[in-house]
């Protein structure tokens, strides 16, 4: 409801963008003074979730439903003061931090710091940080021959997904400190969180 309450004001500033633009009795000058920040907010308001900075839901699950379309969530892990809810939209897999306010959930504002890599075994890597902490989610994907991953935090990785190639895991780790060591089937890899 928020959403179509949203767009409808970004609608009414294009309008008012283009009469703004239309109007014959006012110099070009003005009109363009008038004009930018008016399709400028316009696109501001149709772009950002404003509404997320109020909203609460009861669960990551439905902060998740609110900001989303059609999307079918595969797991969701939680952390300290947020979850991690990870989607499949198509065939591909997405992950996005819902933050803890009290008891309810909000829905993110600006994108979740993310960092994807490929290790030299062709494993790929993301790490999701958790807001104001130095925590983070690590998901990674491997080949359906790996056995054993873990790292030097003794941190719980899950298998979320499963294939006929591939295996997704994923961790929650908790304020760690110094480097960070991922092993896949005996070979370490030091992955840098920023």
């Amino acid at each position: 409801m928020l959403k179509i309450i949203r767009y409808m004001i970004a609608i009414c500033f294009f309008i008012i963008a283009i009469m703004f633009f239309k109007n014959k009795t006012i110099k070009i000058k003005k009109r363009l003074l008038k004009f930018i920040p008016s399709i400028f907010l316009s696109l501001l308001i149709f772009i950002m979730p404003f509404e997320n900075l109020f909203l609460k839901f009861n669960t990551p699950e439905t902060a998740f439903k609110y900001t989303t379309n059609n999307c079918d969530i595969v797991k969701v892990v939680k952390g300290d003061q947020t979850a991690l809810v990870i989607y499949r939209e198509r065939s591909s897999t997405y992950a996005t931090v819902f933050t803890k306010s009290g008891a309810k959930w909000k829905a993110p504002f600006w994108p979740d710091k993310q960092s994807f890599f490929r290790l030299e075994n062709g494993a790929t890597v993301c790490t999701t940080k958790e807001p104001n902490s130095d925590s983070f989610y690590i998901m990674i994907t491997t080949s359906k021959d790996i056995k054993l991953v873990n790292d030097n935090q003794n941190s719980d990785f899950e298998i979320f997904l499963e294939d006929d190639y591939w295996i997704d895991y994923v961790a929650y780790v908790k304020n760690y400190e110094g480097d960070y060591i991922i092993n896949i089937d005996g070979k370490e890899y030091k992955i840098e969180i920023s």
